[in-house]
């Protein structure tokens, strides 16, 4: 999909294997940037790499034009086929160091959040080789400058991306939806990263990993909106049923998924972690 001449947006759909019986469907998107040279912010699950080098010849153009890709935050949807492009392409690689950890070390990630099915959506790790800074700014054309803006809370790396020139901000996973999946690392740090969006004025056209482009500010107001009163009805509910971080079991977390009539498959590990850094 053309958000402008250059700058593209492709939607990955997938699968996560909740159980042996039972798959999730989900998508992300991926952006790729047709400058001089071609970069990639996000690469999907390690298959989407194929959808990916198709679309860039479907433009008339070649997979070793790729020269960079820049990865919002390491989860598995996010980094799949990072390593198979970086292969292929000899490409450079770019996160925050928040990120690398997870991104250069699966086997770490899947420890501290066992995501299941991950080893579908993600089966090789990457080197990162170059680190991203808060408000760093890449050129990649005379008329093409992304502006890097962290945005902790859905992790502890998670950055959000500012085109200055077409006025554009993806988001990537940094607005939570309404009933989807509580999924975050730091409920604080999130709050602030989403009040940061709401803030922020100097945009027309919001992206983000999980929608259509929005380039309504009427449309985009109330998505953060709803987005702040989820985040505040599941931390009222956490006040409720949680009385401790340190609870080890999810028998809490299943009462406050089904006092919120969200999801059965909601009651698992990642969102225990979630419901639990409301605590700190």
């Amino acid at each position: 999909m053309n958000i402008t001449n250059k700058i593209h947006l492709l939607k990955h759909d997938f699968q996560i294997s909740v159980s042996t019986e039972k798959k999730l469907p989900r998508f992300v998107n991926s952006i790729i940037i047709f400058g001089k040279k071609i970069t990639l912010i996000d690469t999907g699950v390690k298959d989407s790499y194929e959808k990916i080098f198709s679309y860039i010849k479907e433009q008339g153009r070649s997979i070793d034009e790729i020269n960079l890709v820049i990865l919002s935050h390491s989860h598995p949807d996010h980094i799949g086929s990072a390593n198979k492009i970086k292969t292929i392409t000899g490409c450079k690689v770019m996160a925050h160091k928040g990120e690398q950890e997870w991104i250069e070390d699966l086997s770490v990630q899947y420890k501290s959040r066992m995501v299941p099915g991950f080893y579908e959506l993600v089966n090789k790790s990457v080197k990162v080789d170059e680190l991203v800074k808060d408000k760093q700014e890449i050129k990649l054309d005379e008329d093409l400058t992304l502006q890097i803006i962290h945005s902790p809370g859905h992790s502890k790396g998670s950055i959000n991306i500012f085109f200055k020139e077409d006025k554009i901000l993806f988001t990537a996973d940094s607005i939570p939806l309404v009933n989807d999946i509580p999924n975050y690392d730091n409920f604080n740090e999130l709050k602030s990263s989403l009040k940061t969006i709401k803030d922020f004025n100097d945009y027309n056209i919001l992206l983000s990993s999980w929608m259509e482009p929005i380039n309504n500010l009427t449309k985009i107001k109330e998505l953060i909106m709803n987005g702040e009163q989820y985040l505040i009805k599941l931390d009222m509910g956490v006040k409720q049923y949680y009385s401790s971080k340190e609870e080890n079991t999810l028998e809490n977390c299943k009462r406050l998924i089904n006092n919120l009539g969200l999801p059965l498959v909601y009651i698992n590990p990642i969102v225990h972690r979630a419901f639990q850094s409301h605590l700190e």
